[in-house]
């Protein structure tokens, strides 16, 4: 899965009396360790921002990956061109243009500029661009993500797959793992609480509120990408009586109370196994979180990145948090060849605590009578 970046955001220029625009474009995996290594054809359009808007002009631009291609750049000459401002330069591959067809995992990710508006002296389209995807109930979700290097503020292929993954399930185009589509099911009659750990751009909490009715997202991440979060969050077109909110967590600190008083049906946490030096951090607050929401699952979607993240799930089992199934989603096209890209799938784990009252919290077959049960069997073994 590879993504279409903005090296250089697009900029309107004055050169002795011609007016160009101009970006620089590479195609790259999510942590941009290694590039597209096949040639194919890119579309760039100067286009009004609305999702069918008007397109101004196009132009095709030739990625030469077989032959090491890194960059691109791209050129439009505005001079006696027709272009109503405010517009946007969107770069997608023909092939996989149409959201309808990939939902939330494209092979090839598109990218949609800021606007410009050189008639207001808006000559550059920020540090900031948009990725659109159209979810099974055909609701646009679109996110924003900064246009530079922080990886914190960049769409994750683990992300991107466990919003895919959910659509399906809601949508009920393909099966999940027991326990989870209860938890899901039991949406429709009682409002579902989700937290979702180390968000990044939001993209897991902020598609469930857009698919989920009545359902109450809370984001959290370190303070540097609240800004970003909360710019996704006033963008979405939630279903209705959804709501997102975000509140900052270090996982190095104690619970705020906002969160230790917040009780929660599923617990989201993606993409966050990759750095060993905050997995007993994240654990522990995994287990803060749970032994307060003894009902809670968590659900845990991974990009392996390296061995040293299986450190995780050994700490999981050490805290008494049980795994209750898992499952691999297949990442389409194809994979990056750096030291943390060429994984080919995303890991899907499903944990709960490990006591009774957590185990009897939503799994079929799980309740009072499973209870009573085990309690005959322990009897009739130490009779």
């Amino acid at each position: 899965m590879h993504y279409i970046r903005f090296l250089s955001p697009p900029r309107v220029q004055i050169d002795r009396g011609n007016i160009l625009l101009k970006a620089v474009l590479t195609i790259t995996t999510d942590l941009g360790e290694t590039y597209y290594p096949q040639n194919i054809e890119l579309v760039a359009t100067i286009r009004a921002s609305e999702h069918d808007g008007d397109i101004y002009l196009r132009r095709r631009i030739p990625w030469k990956g077989e032959s090491g291609a890194r960059s691109v750049p791209v050129v439009f000459q505005l001079t006696h061109q027709d272009v109503e401002w405010p517009a946007c330069m969107h770069v997608s591959v023909p092939a996989h243009s149409s959201a309808k067809l990939s939902g939330f995992l494209p092979p090839i990710v598109d990218i949609w500029s800021g606007p410009m508006n050189p008639t207001k002296g808006l000559m550059s389209s920020g540090h900031r661009v948009e990725r659109r995807f159209l979810s099974l109930s055909e609701r646009e979700v679109g996110l924003l993500e900064d246009a530079g290097d922080s990886i914190a503020r960049h769409l994750w292929d683990g992300s991107q797959a466990l919003a895919q993954h959910f659509d399906q399930m809601i949508s009920l185009s393909t099966p999940s793992m027991p326990g989870l589509e209860h938890l899901f099911l039991s949406a429709t009659y009682r409002k579902l609480h989700v937290l979702e750990l180390g968000c990044g751009c939001g993209t897991v909490g902020i598609s469930l509120a857009q698919t989920v009715p009545d359902c109450d997202v809370l984001l959290t991440d370190l303070p540097e990408v609240e800004d970003l979060v909360t710019a996704n969050i006033a963008r979405m077109n939630g279903a209705m009586g959804a709501k997102v909110s975000f509140s900052p967590l270090d996982w190095e600190d104690s619970l705020p109370r906002r969160l230790q008083n917040r009780a929660n049906d599923l617990i989201v946490v993606s993409e966050c196994t990759y750095n060993t030096d905050t997995l007993q951090p994240l654990v522990s607050t995994l287990v803060n979180l749970t032994n307060r929401s003894p009902k809670a699952m968590i659900v845990v979607a991974t990009k392996t990145r390296h061995e040293s993240e299986a450190a995780f799930f050994d700490l999981m089992r050490e805290q008494g948090l049980v795994e209750d199934g898992s499952a691999r989603i297949k990442l389409p096209g194809l994979p990056g060849t750096g030291f943390a890209d060429a994984a080919t799938d995303i890991g899907l784990h499903v944990f709960r605590g490990g006591g009774d009252e957590a185990l009897a919290g939503g799994r079929p077959g799980s309740g009072r009578k499973e209870r009573r049960e085990r309690a005959e069997l322990r009897r009739g073994t130490t009779g």
